[in-house]
């Protein structure tokens, strides 16, 4: 979890009015939530991604703040499937996966911040600070490791867009797809569109095509 690090003051103002604090553990986003509460005016904890989904809708936070593995929708899909929806409100990763695959992965969906849950107090400071400013930021040590995995030609999917992929191979249909996995339409063909930057393609067959050459899905 966090560390103490060096000391460092703490804005006297506040610096968003609202957050979303979301990880399957409620006793860490209840931490992480006393900790926001030095520079966020309310904050709101839930434990899955659905109910990130449905309290960012309901609540429209200025900030919210996430675990990338989560009770259901993953905190990266359900940035997507907001951000599909209109939704602007930066995202903070705070997490225990401190893959640089996955903060590019983060980063490249629409994150304002990622950081591995090890960082200390301070560095989470900076980076609030940071994103209240319009800036992006993610943990130092993580920056040059996600340079080197950009240039790696490997695609990085979300569990959600793999199975969207796989779904469309074997001709599930948009509308039946988004029932299935109980999303609108919308959010099912903004992580097609997603996926074809990530694969750097322009349509449904080439993106099959790439996805099957990387071995992504199934012949």
């Amino acid at each position: 979890m966090l560390r103490m690090g060096r000391a460092q003051a703490w804005p006297t103002q506040r610096l968003f009015d609202n957050a979303l604090i979301a990880d399957p553990h409620l006793v860490v986003a209840q931490g992480v939530a006393g900790l926001l509460s030095r520079v966020v005016r309310s904050t709101t904890v839930v434990g899955s991604g659905e109910e990130l989904i449905e309290s960012a809708r309901n609540a429209a936070p200025s900030l919210v703040v996430t675990e990338v593995k989560m009770l259901g929708i993953s905190g990266i899909d359900a940035m997507v499937h907001l951000r599909s929806q209109g939704c602007k409100t930066p995202f903070l990763f705070l997490t225990t996966n401190a893959e640089p695959a996955m903060a590019l992965m983060a980063i490249r969906a629409g994150a304002r911040a990622y950081l591995p849950k090890t960082v200390a107090i301070d560095e989470l400071l900076r980076a609030l600070e940071n994103v209240a400013g319009g800036r992006s930021y993610v943990a130092p040590h993580l920056t040059a490791l996600m340079i080197a995995e950009k240039r790696s030609t490997l695609p990085v999917l979300t569990p959600m867009q793999l199975r969207i992929l796989q779904s469309i191979s074997d001709g599930v249909g948009t509308k039946e797809l988004a029932a299935l996995l109980g999303v609108s339409v919308r959010t099912v063909e903004s992580h097609k569109y997603v996926m074809m930057q990530e694969l750097k393609v322009h349509t449904t067959l080439q993106l099959l095509r790439k996805a099957r050459a990387e071995g992504l899905i199934g012949a």
